[in-house]
């Protein structure tokens, strides 16, 4: 066991004594070992109050980790098929691409020896966890990368509609999408960090609107399925709004107003060719599924 590997789990783990047991070491031999590894690299690696996070260094050098790990996975399995272990792997995707085009290609992650831990979270709260080396890549709203040595690239746009079930809009929005409707009516969010709805509101009023009817369901399932129950009304992905709209179940509330939201892939700038695969894989689905904007070149000619 080495000093790196040692550091590897206090990161992963976020704990020396979680880290400790893990390995089977007390947490004195754990923190010896980061110690070591610290005076050798001439760099403080890990701050520990008021929780163990890497530093800057200590992220370089975790990245460092991850690609000799991936590497040596990689070439036993190479050498002897069978024989390299397992390769655990957590990305982080927003709710609505893990219910829609995100789920079909986890099949394949696994079949790439990997120890699949997806973390869900809204595409705009997953900024740090890249950095941090909770995850291996990441789905975002945000454009710029999150820091040197790292990149952003666009996978498409996932198009939002706003719906109501047939019975809910003729009792709130019988006179169309209006404000005296909209102030009245319950509105479906995932959560209290989502935005999207009042971005809806902002941009088809040209206000902001400001205190409405909520309800939160941090599902998107569940967040449908209320929709489709009447309870309220919401912005749902149209993979998931378009075939309820066909069969009446759903009905647009504003079917010239859909909301474009940008998705970016973050991942390391220079990965190893195993997470560099990976990342291709996701890359090639996302843009396979979500709309793809045409280049302004192409509008204007």
């Amino acid at each position: 066991m080495t000093e790196l590997e040692t550091f590897a789990a206090v990161v992963e783990y976020r704990s020396f004594s979680q880290a400790a047991a893990a390995l089977s070491i007390s947490s004195a031999a754990a923190t010896r070992r980061v110690k070591r590894l610290e005076r050798s690299t001439g760099a403080l690696l890990l701050t520990r109050e008021p929780t163990v996070m890497p530093t800057q260094a200590g992220e370089k050098v975790y990245r460092h980790f991850v690609s000799i790990r991936l590497r040596e996975d990689d070439l036993l399995r190479d050498i002897e098929p069978g024989r390299g272990g397992t390769t655990a792997l957590a990305l982080a995707i927003n709710a609505d691409s893990l219910a829609t085009w995100f789920e079909p290609i986890t099949r394949e992650l696994v079949q790439r020896h990997v120890e699949l831990e997806v973390l869900v979270d809204d595409q705009d709260h997953t900024l740090d966890a890249l950095a941090r080396g909770d995850v291996k890549g990441f789905l975002s709203t945000q454009k710029k990368p999150v820091g040197e040595r790292f990149a952003a690239e666009p996978v498409g746009q996932m198009r939002y509609q706003c719906v109501a079930s047939p019975e809910f809009s003729s009792e709130y929005f019988a006179d169309g999408l209006v404000l005296p409707g909209v102030l009245k009516a319950p509105a479906i969010l995932f959560d209290r960090k989502d935005r999207l709805h009042d971005v809806f509101l902002g941009s088809y009023f040209d206000t902001t609107v400001g205190r409405y009817i909520k309800h939160y369901l941090p599902s998107p399932s569940a967040l449908l399925n209320a929709i489709v129950d009447g309870l309220g009304y919401g912005l749902v992905p149209a993979m998931q709004s378009e075939p309820l709209i066909t069969v009446g179940s759903l009905v647009a509330l504003a079917p010239d107003h859909d909301v474009m939201i940008d998705l970016y892939w973050h991942h390391w700038e220079e990965e190893p060719e195993p997470l560099a695969k990976i990342s291709a894989l996701v890359m090639d689905a996302a843009r396979r599924s979500l709309v793809q904007p045409i280049p302004k070149g192409d509008l204007d000619g």
